[in-house]
C-alpha cells in the first residue's frame, strides 16, 4: 500500500515547522546546552582510534579491562553474522583464514568488501530500517488483512542499502517523493514509508467518516505519518503533543496540528508505479 494523492511538502517545512516559542525558551534546558568538545583520555597499545580511548577509560573507571583479541576464526563469524545475519560457508571460512596468514589487515578489509557487495548485506540491514518504518505485510488492527502489495517498499528499501543510496536522498523519496521525484519510480517507492504502519481496515473502509469512529480512525492514521517521519529523521517524539504539551518541549500542540494538516490529504491505497 502506497499513499494515493499527490503529497506537496518538502522536508524544510516540516522541520520549520518545529521551533520553540518565547515562553518555552529555557537556556537551562539540557538539550539547548552548547556542545563542549572534551579531551581525549590518554590511550595504550589495546586503543586503535580516539573512540577507543574513551572506551578503555570508561572500563578503567568501572574497573574493567577489554576482552582478548578476536581470532580469526571468530572474526569471521562474527563480522559475516553483523553484515549478513548468516553464517559464513566452509569454503569462505577456509578462504579467510589462508589470506589471514599471507595478511591480516588485507585479508579483513577483502572480507569486508565483499560482505558488503553482497546481496545478503541489503536485506540484512533493510530489516533495521523496515522495523523503523513500522513495515508489515498486514493491516494489523481486529482483522488484521494482508497487504499483498506491501512488497514494492520492502525491495526498495533492500535496493537502496545495496546501491549505496545517498541518506538525503533516501529521506527525500520516502516523505515527498512525488513531489521533488515525480517521474521516477523511487519517487513514488520511497513513498510507501508513509503508508507502512497500522491501518485500520474497519475504521477506514467499513465505519464512514461522518461518524465518530470514521474520524477516530482517520485522525490516528494522520497521527503514526506525523510521528513516523519525526520519530525516524529528527528523532523527535512530537506525539505526546496530539493531546497536551510538556513544559519545556519545543513542540506545542500548534505544532503538531499544523503538522498534522500537511498529511490530511494523504489516503492509503493501491497505487500504480512503472509502466
Amino acid at each position: 500500500m502506497t499513499p494515493l494523492p499527490r503529497v506537496h511538502f518538502t522536508l524544510i517545512l516540516l522541520i520549520g515547522l518545529i521551533a520553540p516559542t518565547a515562553a518555552q525558551a529555557d537556556d537551562a534546558w539540557w538539550s539547548r546546552q552548547a556542545m563542549v568538545l572534551p579531551s581525549v583520555p590518554p590511550a595504550n597499545q589495546w586503543c586503535r582510534n580516539e573512540v577507543d580511548r574513551f572506551i578503555l577509560s570508561k572500563l578503567r573507571e568501572k574497573g574493567l579491562k577489554p576482552s582478548e583479541q578476536a581470532g580469526p576464526l571468530v572474526l569471521a563469524r562474527r563480522v559475516t553474522h553483523d553484515l549478513t545475519g548468516l553464517p559464513p560457508t566452509p569454503k569462505e571460512t577456509e578462504e579467510f583464514l589462508e589470506a589471514y596468514k599471507k595478511g591480516p589487515d588485507k585479508a579483513y578489509e577483502a572480507l569486508i568488501d565483499r560482505l558488503l557487495a553482497s546481496p545478503r548485506y541489503g536485506e540484512r540491514f533493510a530489516r533495521h530500517w523496515l522495523d523503523v518504518a513500522k513495515y508489515a505485510d498486514t493491516c494489523g488492527y481486529d482483522k488484521d488483512k494482508l497487504r499483498p502489495n506491501a512488497w514494492p517498499y520492502r525491495d526498495y528499501v533492500i535496493r537502496s542499502f545495496n546501491e549505496d543510496k545517498p541518506y538525503a536522498r533516501f529521506v527525500q523519496e520516502q516523505v515527498a517523493g512525488d513531489a521533488l521525484f515525480p517521474d521516477e519510480p523511487d519517487g513514488i517507492l520511497g513513498l510507501g514509508f508513509l503508508a507502512a504502519g497500522p491501518w485500520d481496515f474497519i475504521g477506514h473502509a467499513e465505519v464512514p467518516e461522518s461518524k465518530i469512529d470514521g474520524k477516530v480512525a482517520r485522525n490516528l492514521d494522520r497521527d503514526d505519518m506525523v510521528s513516523n517521519v519525526f520519530n525516524t529523521f529528527c528523532a523527535v517524539t512530537i506525539q505526546c503533543a496530539r493531546c497536551h504539551e510538556h513544559k519545556g518541549d519545543p513542540i506545542t500542540q500548534e505544532h503538531y496540528y499544523s503538522l498534522q494538516a500537511v498529511f490530511a490529504a494523504v489516503d492509503k491505497a493501491n497505487r500504480t508505479y512503472g509502466n
